[in-house]
């Protein structure tokens, strides 16, 4: 497999005691910045953007960040030992606020516009139409496994690549710090590639083999988006102790700031930062 879950024991390796108290500070923040509801408690939940959870991690790990875009990586350690590309995704929940057992959202790992980067002489789509499962497989890991093999040309000191997934579960105030090792040095094998859609119908994407443990999540080639995406098991990975648990916990009552004056908008400020402070 490409990506192998870090436990518990290997987060708290990387993401000490003093980074998670780093995290927590981070969060508390953005709790604090968080919109007060004005008619339902539901019209807020706790977000972040992207680029804000990368300069966390960054500061929670004393690194730094690099690259931009469609680089393989968003952060690399103090001494260049390891680097981690960051992605914040939402967790799929049942009815009753708990954990489902399907996947979250998604994470673009590889896109290639170019038809000739998937498959030198034919089209992606040509190769969807003919449902040449494959050999869309067999790009979908050159693509791969090219991209992130270079990052040790740039950075040759790297013996490490991970992705850190920021997991939101925000029915039960938590967010969820997820990694995953992922294999540079040698490719995988194409395995088993699996058709999706029913029969009769033409097929949309592939679900990709040796790249995740299906217990964990998978990962999929799109025709439409010429990318591979992987989503994960989030409740396995839960309840299998591969994941750090912070509080985003907040009390969201309903405010019309509008009967606010300035005095009583500064204590509601000063009221809602003294009361996050416990988060951290």
């Amino acid at each position: 497999m490409y990506m192998v879950p870090l436990n518990n024991e290997e987060l708290s390796l990387i993401f000490d005691e003093k980074a998670q108290l780093i995290l927590n500070y981070y969060i508390a923040k953005n709790l604090f910045a968080e919109p007060d509801p004005l008619n339902h408690q539901s019209e807020v939940s706790f977000r972040a953007p992207n680029e804000h959870a990368e300069q966390w991690i960054a500061q929670a790990i004393g690194g730094k960040r690099i690259g931009a875009g469609s680089y393989p990586i968003d952060v690399l350690n103090s001494d260049e030992t390891f680097g981690c590309d960051i992605a914040i995704l939402t967790a799929k929940t049942l009815a009753s606020g708990e954990l489902s057992s399907g996947t979250s959202g998604e994470k673009s790992i590889g896109q290639q516009f170019s038809d000739e980067a998937w498959s030198g002489e034919r089209s992606l789509d040509e190769l969807f139409r003919d449902e040449k499962v494959y050999e869309i497989a067999e790009s979908s890991n050159d693509i791969f496994f090219k991209k992130f093999n270079s990052i040790k040309i740039d950075y040759p000191t790297i013996e490490k690549v991970f992705y850190f997934f920021l997991l939101i579960h925000s029915q039960k105030n938590r967010v969820y710090l997820f990694g995953l090792d992922i294999g540079i040095n040698s490719k995988e094998e194409i395995g088993s590639p699996v058709r999706v859609g029913k029969s009769g119908t033409a097929m949309k994407n592939v679900v990709l083999d040796n790249f995740i443990d299906s217990r964990y999540g998978e990962v999929k080639t799109y025709k439409s988006k010429k990318r591979m995406e992987i989503r994960l098991r989030t409740k396995n990975l839960v309840d299998g102790g591969f994941c750090l648990t912070f509080d985003t916990r907040k009390n969201r009552k309903l405010l019309n700031l509008r009967d606010y004056d300035k005095d009583q908008l500064l204590d509601l400020y000063d009221n809602q930062s003294f009361e996050l402070r416990k988060n951290i």
